[in-house]
């Protein structure tokens, strides 16, 4: 007996040796173990998840059917029961219109009448669910929840609520984070705009719960955005300013921050303004360029899109996006056989889009109006949002709040929030 128990003492200091070892050489090639949390931001436009290892470093997974750090808020509901999220849904808003959802995040968790007039932009139909007694969209509840009643080409329709929009765009990206790691997280830290109230919270907590996800933490949209930058650890009172323009929306949020006690004292924006009105103004800008034939003609055949309104708005927002990194940018466009060049200076671009550039800087005012306050009690700026790359706005921020005064931009404005949402893990 004494001969087994040593022989089982040998045995097991051996296999404690050995795993020993092999913590060792994991921990040099540099494994910190699994981690156990994401961080997601369920956009408007776009949804990001992003990962804090146990190291402390923060990464965005990508998606894992394009590779994109971006996942489009987009989803295709097939009359075959096939669910098409991201990049494959928004190539079908030209083909099924009607059964395309995007800017569901506009509609989770509100009622009927609260979006009668948001509802009447989209090309898909907006209504209460189906009433009990018949299978057509109850569209006089205007006290019922907003929802999308997809008709399909065999006859049959269907009622989507934005939540079960929400919890396939979350399913799409767990996935991306199983492929990514190899094995399953269900637990989330996720971010809602300030303006948010106890029903859009609630749904937006059902989209993640709908789709296996554990919610662990609720963040406002800007307070995550702030946490991204560690302000929240610095010493003593301070007042920051979140200015977030996404593909959409602007939201301007004003918050008090001492040490880890963050509270949002005003919020103002505007929920029709945002990256996609730009790219309608710059797609009007070519319009007019090519009427008053200022195009010039090439045989190279380089063109990809038409010079119609359709190709050319496809056009507008690449020109946008070079045109922030460049004084000019060229947009190509096809008619009759013949590519048509037009270029764009930036200075052509601002002055077209003042009216927007002047409505974009109103929130501005208003947050600090609402608190009685001047840009001179503004300790910190972060930018959140594609849309806030445009050289002109960080232009007109700068000069409203100072030249002394730091624009935090040095986290990509697209991945800010759910960088945020990460960081407050431990």
């Amino acid at each position: 007996m004494q001969y087994l128990l040593a022989l089982g003492g040998v045995v097991v200091v051996a296999g404690c040796m050995r795993i020993s070892l092999v913590s060792s050489i994991l921990a040099a090639l540099g494994f910190r173990g699994r981690p156990q949390v994401v961080g997601i931001d369920l956009g408007t436009t776009f949804s990001v998840v992003a990962l804090k290892a146990t190291d402390g470093t923060i990464s965005i997974i990508p998606d894992h059917v394009t590779g994109k750090q971006l996942l489009p808020s987009v989803v295709t509901f097939m009359a075959d029961g096939k669910i098409i999220v991201g990049d494959g849904a928004v190539e079908n808003r030209g083909r099924y219109p009607q059964h395309t959802i995007f800017n569901a995040k506009r509609f989770i968790g509100r009622r009927l009448g609260e979006v009668s007039l948001e509802a009447g932009t989209h090309a898909y139909h907006v209504s209460a669910n189906f009433t009990k007694d018949s299978r057509s969209p109850s569209a006089t509840d205007l006290s019922g929840p907003a929802g999308f009643a997809v008709a399909f080409a065999d006859g049959t329709e269907r009622w989507i609520s934005p939540v079960e929009v929400g919890a396939e765009v979350v399913r799409h990206m767990r996935r991306s984070v199983s492929r990514h790691l190899g094995f399953e997280i269900s637990r989330v830290v996720i971010c809602v705009p300030a303006k948010f109230g106890v029903a859009e919270t609630k749904a937006t907590q059902e989209s993640f719960e709908r789709a296996g996800m554990k919610v662990m933490r609720i963040l406002e949209e800007p307070t995550a955005a702030a946490v991204a930058y560690n302000l929240h650890q610095g010493e003593g009172v301070r007042h920051v300013l979140v200015y977030d323009i996404g593909g959409g929306t602007l939201d301007t949020s004003l918050l008090y921050m001492n040490g880890n006690a963050v509270s949002v004292l005003s919020v103002a924006g505007d929920d029709h303004l945002g990256g996609s009105d730009f790219d309608t103004q710059m797609r009007r800008l070519l319009e007019s360029k090519l009427e008053r034939g200022e195009a010039r003609t090439s045989a190279a055949g380089v063109g990809k899109e038409s010079c119609d309104s359709s190709g050319l708005h496809i056009l507008a927002e690449a020109v946008k996006i070079r045109l922030s990194n460049n004084s000019q940018a060229e947009a190509i466009c096809h008619s009759d056989g013949i590519d048509r060049v037009l270029v764009v200076t930036r200075a052509e671009f601002e002055e077209s889009a003042a009216e927007l550039f002047g409505r974009a800087m109103a929130p501005v005012q208003k947050v600090l109006d609402d608190q009685m306050m001047t840009a001179d009690y503004i300790d910190d700026v972060v930018l959140v949002g594609g849309a806030s790359r445009m050289p002109k706005l960080r232009e007109l921020l700068q000069e409203f709040f100072g030249p002394t005064k730091r624009l935090h931009t040095e986290i990509d404005p697209d991945i800010t929030v759910a960088w945020g949402a990460a960081s407050v893990l431990d």
